[in-house]
């Protein structure tokens, strides 16, 4: 983070360490008390700086990562279970499924590029909440102008992760939701456009296996051992003393930790959001009087993947995803790789900010995104494999699609939605099977006359949510019963 302050232009690290300067004077003079946070842990805050600002950031970016849980779980089902296992558990995005552009068209099939990454790994070695968001074009609103809706779907945790704000100078203003640590309005409108965000779940993080030399300070790569940077880390234990940690940074990235149970030694991770490129995004967007402007702010945004959605008083509407995208030398990312292969990695510059989705003005006058698949498969860059399945997005268009007269309240309701599609897909299956028992008979009585409603007050619904997560859990079982847990 340090270093990524230093590489900012001057404008933008000036908003970064003003606002951290504030931060810092709320803990002083601007609360007679310590934040909860601080009463319970008896602890008092320390100065708020610019760096601090980016290792929020970067926080944010590692806690909303897309993939690199994913990667170990395959692993572990890869080395445990056979790949024949991981194929039938993670077949990746359902192919009939629909994605962000083109609007109606469906995904394709992802299922090579991991067998690929399946076939090279056996080779060698014998292996989150979803946020939905849609706007709104002229052409389907009451009164003829766009309409941008949002809802991020973070849990509740403390400290929260959101805070509202409206802040208004001479030459502009801006009223909308900000993160806990920094500035930027991820959310909000300034009087002239209105954005929204969603988790763009591009995979911008790799794991790497690798073999740490006798020294404890390097690692091979190829036939040699390559020295590693090591960074000291201390931490403070309260009562207790100091925790000295010795990190090495590999070629790739930090070494996290050590691999799962079976002896493969050292775990690396490469992340988009751990480089040093300097940031702009929010920082800058709040500012725009047009798409264009507005999303070109996002050329140099390192940090969590983003659908960002825009709406105008012009009646412009559009889709941007950002954050960088790594270009891999070898392999999809989606299991580690060995960080022994000299032609593992990833390029040095990310995939090029014009290549990555976007969309303005669609010809059916939305744009919709839930956490799917953005684009078909070859239909870009790789973006990676780990997106949530279309049945929110699909929910979404389906009703985008029935109207031309959308308001601020329509759309309001359509965020509270309860509509099931996966049980209006397995409904005939569910329903045709012969009850074993009482309970069962009840439950298939229940499902019978259910509405597919997730309702609070739904008996069928809760029925229908320990059915899923049962089904799951004997499917997983079945298939991968060494690694099921």
């Amino acid at each position: 983070a340090q270093r990524q302050l230093e590489a900012m232009d001057d404008e933008t690290r000036q908003a970064v360490e003003s606002f951290a300067r504030g931060v810092t004077a709320g803990t002083t003079i601007g609360c007679r008390r310590r934040a909860h946070e601080f009463a319970l842990i008896r602890s008092k805050p320390t100065p708020y700086d610019g760096a601090d600002v980016l290792g929020a950031i970067k926080l944010v970016s590692f806690s909303i990562a897309s993939n690199w849980d994913s990667e170990l779980a395959r692993l572990k089902v890869l080395t445990e279970d056979g790949p024949e296992a991981l194929e039938d558990l993670d077949p990746g995005y359902p192919d009939w499924h629909l994605v962000t552009s083109p609007p109606g068209a469906a995904a394709g099939n992802s299922v090579g590029r991991l067998t690929e990454d399946l076939a090279a790994f056996v080779a060698a070695a014998g292996q989150i909440g979803g946020s939905n968001s849609w706007v709104i074009g002229p052409s389907k609103t009451a009164r003829r102008r766009a309409i941008v809706a949002n809802d991020p779907h973070l849990p509740p945790m403390i400290p929260p992760r959101w805070y509202l704000a409206n802040i208004r100078t001479p030459e502009w203003s801006i009223a909308g939701a900000c993160f806990v640590g920094g500035p930027g309005f991820l959310a909000g409108h300034n009087g002239f456009a209105a954005w929204g965000v969603t988790a763009g779940l591009v995979d911008n993080t790799d794991l790497f296996l690798e073999e740490v030399g006798p020294d404890g300070r390097s690692v091979r790569i190829g036939d040699e051992f390559v020295p590693c940077e090591v960074r000291r880390e201390t931490i403070q234990v309260r009562g207790k003393p100091d925790v000295v940690e010795d990190v090495l940074v590999t070629p790739r990235g930090p070494i996290i930790g050590p691999a799962l149970d079976g002896g493969f030694g050292a775990v690396s991770l490469a992340a988009t959001w751990l480089s040093s490129r300097p940031y702009t995004g929010f920082l800058k967007a709040y500012r725009a009087r047009s798409f264009e402007e507005f999303r070109l702010a996002f050329e140099s945004w390192p940090a969590v993947s983003l659908n960002v959605m825009y709406g105008d008083a012009s009646g412009t509407v559009g889709w941007q995803m950002i954050g960088d995208v790594p270009q891999r030398c070898k392999g999809w990312g989606t299991v580690p790789s060995h960080g022994w292969d000299p032609d593992t990695g990833w390029d040095e510059d990310p995939v090029a900010f014009d290549g990555l989705p976007r969309v303005v003005d669609p010809e059916p006058g939305y744009v919709a995104t839930a956490n799917n698949q953005p684009t078909p498969e070859n239909g870009g860059p790789f973006l990676g494999v780990d997106w949530l399945e279309g049945y929110r997005h699909q929910r979404i268009v389906q009703a985008l699609e029935a109207r031309d007269d959308w308001t601020i309240e329509d759309t309001r309701a359509l965020q509270l939605d309860q509509r099931c599609l996966p049980w209006s897909e397995m409904r005939d299956m569910v329903l045709g099977t012969s009850p074993a028992s009482d309970d069962a008979r009840t439950a298939l009585e229940l499902l019978r006359s259910w509405d597919g409603v997730a309702d609070v007050e739904s008996p069928a619904a809760t029925v229908f949510e320990f059915f899923a997560a049962e089904m799951m859990r004997r499917v997983v079982t079945a298939r991968a019963p060494r690694a099921a847990r």
